[in-house]
């Protein structure tokens, strides 16, 4: 497993989506809209490997929901179902779950999350 080669592959595919990407975490004082992106290992399935691969994006709460969503759209319509074949690994995504959290709940902040459940074939 290497889940710095599956990192590095998914910042790629992110950034020719957006231009503010983070890995894990935002930085402390982030321009919005932006994007944080995480990966959890899941299980173990020889000879391949499932995580979960988490996409979320924020937006301020005084600004309107539209372009978070459309940011939110064009990521999940290219990365649900995608079939990511690179030198180490291929992968396939498969989408879980799309939830919308507004600013009650984040305070400062309102997000969709999107969440697949990735399939990954190491080389």
């Amino acid at each position: 497993m290497n889940t710095n080669m599956i990192a590095d592959a998914i910042y790629g595919f992110l950034k020719t989506k957006h231009e503010r990407v983070y890995r894990n975490t935002s930085t402390s004082s982030p321009t919005f809209p932006y994007v944080v992106y995480r990966i959890e290992s899941v299980m173990d399935n020889t000879p391949s490997e499932d995580f979960y691969v988490h996409v979320d994006i924020y937006e301020d709460t005084n600004k309107s929901v539209r372009v978070m969503e459309d940011l939110a759209d064009s990521i999940d319509n290219e990365l649900n179902d995608l079939v990511m074949n690179t030198d180490g690994f291929n992968a396939h995504f498969m989408r879980e779950g799309r939830q919308f959290v507004d600013g009650n709940e984040l305070i400062s902040e309102q997000g969709v999350f999107l969440r697949y459940n990735t399939r990954i074939y190491f080389k």
